[in-house]
This record gives structure tokens, sequence and C-alpha cells, in this order.
């Protein structure tokens, strides 16, 4: 069954088997939709090893907020997933304009 057909139910059921495949006291909250699931670190720090834990290898910075973050994001289980982490230390600060 993929994550359309599964809907609200078995996209909350994919959040349950995330919680337990990656410990619950890791996450702060978990953003359920019928065909994603938004991953919500405790601490920013640890957004990257769950998502590393998860198999979820695409990542997208965002600099130029305060602070910055940055989104994984991929597959997992017929489900998007997307989790938070802190911005990776090879992004740098956007400059704001005019300077």
């Amino acid at each position: 069954m993929d994550a359309m057909t599964a809907g609200l139910s078995g996209a909350v059921a994919g959040a349950g088997a995330l919680l337990a495949e990656v410990g619950e006291a890791r996450v702060k909250w978990v953003e359920v939709f019928r065909d994603r699931l938004v991953v919500h670190p405790e601490r920013m720090s640890e957004g990257a090893d769950i998502a590393a834990d998860l198999g979820v290898m695409a990542c997208t910075d965002y600099p130029a907020t305060r602070p910055g973050f940055t989104v994984w994001s991929g597959r997992w289980r017929g489900l998007d997933l997307f989790v938070y982490a802190e911005l990776r230390g090879a992004s740098r600060a956007v400059r704001a304009w005019p300077a």
C-alpha cells in the first residue's frame, strides 16, 4: 500500500514506526500529513544523524534565516520524509542587503 492509498492512518502508523526506530527521546515533534512526515529533533544537532539513521541523504541548506538550518529529505517506507537539522558547517551566513 503506498502513502496516497494508506491515507492519514497509514502516515500515523509511519510516525509510530519512525519513533520506534530512532528513539522517541530524540524527537521533539512530528508533523503528520497523508503523504509525508516532518521530523523536528529534540536537539537540532542530532537532525543529520536522525536523517542518516533513516537513510535520508538529500539536503537543502537555509543559511539566510536566523538561525540557519538544513532540511534533509527523501523517501522512507513509502512516505516523503523531511528532517530538520542545524545548518551544516560548509554553509556560510548570507550577507544582508544592503551591507
